[in-house]
């Protein structure tokens, strides 16, 4: 990360110096206003270089810690992202100058305009987009949906990271009253209620979120930051502290989680199958601590006997497949993508940075049949969350809460 941070702060120098030698010093005759860009230049590129100090002595993270490196990698790439783009168009006119022998602006001027919609799309993203929520409609239809259980309802919510939110409370507030106005039959929540630390969850949103009901309950199952994985040597508390005082305070909002284990709901003689699997070793998290990690598929089914209908809470939509493997998993939500809070649509297609590391990134997938060697047909979701991680804003992956409807139907 050390490196990646420098690189970065050496890159946004040399764009400054560009602008500055190009167009400060030949534009702006008042020396006051080109010591200005200076100042504005020195804390724009050391915002960069601040959140990497206060990260390496924020301890496990506090809310304030986590808060403050959050928005100073935003301010950061608020920055550097216009300045390099005109830096660029600026460097391929002097390029395209030197061959037609005379001045030409066109690239600059695009990199200028780019950069002006670049910092306006990052600043609703952190304002509007970073705190606007959605309610998504899915419909699943089975014949293998008991009769008992034709539209039920299933309203899911992730990855909250209550530890990055600025006013954590209002947020939840609004999270349980929407909740609460959908007429869910059962709520389930998968994974990263947290960002770091049991401390985010202080007496005052665990009382919020014990508000959130549903007549057949609300369950969930553990994400990588609810196990503690980014809890650092030497902070105080180890990964099994964390996860054990954590765990205390879920149990005391009546929730429901489900660790490689699970439970029946039954509705007269009917009833489903709902399984909650941890998260697995993941080799992309080899930097930190996994010593709660690694999901036991077969000890969450050890006991069942038959084939129901089995609705799968998985944090990660990487176990998709080895649930359908083993027969199971007629409904997999996950979360854990966040659409990597950037989702962009044009001509009826979504792009995500998120398409280039996971093959399923976000909303539904299917398979079965003869698409999965006659396997068992399943639906995996992939909700886009509510919080943010990294940085604080979400460009067009708005906060998501999804209401899953099973169907009975051929």
């Amino acid at each position: 990360m050390r490196w990646i941070v420098l690189t970065l702060f050496l890159a946004a120098l040399v764009t400054d110096t560009y602008i500055y030698r190009s167009l400060i010093a030949v534009r702006v005759r008042r020396v006051r206003m080109r010591l200005w860009y200076i100042v504005f230049a020195v804390v724009s590129d050391g915002a960069a270089l601040t959140a990497l100090t206060i990260y390496g002595a924020s301890g496990r993270g506090g809310h304030i810690g986590i808060v403050s490196v959050m928005w100073l990698v935003w301010l950061f790439f608020l920055t550097f992202v216009p300045k390099a783009l005109y830096t660029v168009g600026g460097v391929a006119d002097y390029g395209l100058g030197r061959i037609l022998r005379r001045r030409v602006w066109p690239l600059r001027c695009a990199g200028l305009v780019l950069s002006a919609v670049v910092m306006t799309v990052m600043i609703c993203g952190a304002t509007v987009g970073r705190t606007r929520t959605r309610v998504k409609q899915v419909e699943v239809c089975s014949p293998r949906v008991p009769a008992a259980f034709d539209g039920y309802r299933i309203v899911q919510f992730s990855d909250v990271h209550i530890g990055t939110m600025m006013r954590p409370a209002a947020q939840l507030g609004r999270l349980a009253e929407t909740v609460a106005g959908l007429g869910a039959d059962m709520v389930v929540q998968t994974g990263d209620l947290v960002n770091i630390s049991h401390e985010e969850l202080s007496p005052e949103l665990v009382a919020i979120l014990g508000t959130i009901d549903a007549p057949d309950g609300v369950w969930g199952a553990w994400g990588n930051h609810d196990l503690g994985f980014y809890i650092r040597p030497g902070s105080g508390l180890t990964p099994e502290e964390n996860f054990a005082r954590l765990t205390e305070k879920i149990e005391a909002t009546g929730w429901g989680m489900l660790s490689d284990r699970s439970t029946w709901i039954r509705r007269g003689g009917d009833s489903i199958l709902l399984t909650g699997l941890d998260y697995p070793h993941d080799r992309r998290l080899n930097s930190h601590n996994e010593t709660l990690a690694g999901a036991d598929i077969g000890a969450a089914f050890e006991r069942v006997e038959g084939d129901p209908f089995n609705v799968v809470l998985a944090h990660t939509p990487r176990l998709w497949g080895q649930i359908v493997e083993r027969g199971r998993g007629d409904v997999v939500l996950s979360g854990h993508v966040h659409a990597m809070q950037t989702k962009l649509r044009l001509l009826r297609r979504e792009w995500s940075p998120a398409q280039y590391m996971y093959d399923e990134w976000s909303g539904k997938y299917t398979s079965g049949g003869e698409q999965n060697g006659g396997q068992k047909n399943s639906m995996l979701y992939v909700n886009d969350g509510i919080g943010c991680v990294g940085y604080p804003m979400r460009i067009g992956a708005r906060g998501e809460i999804t209401v899953i409807t099973l169907k009975r139907c051929e």
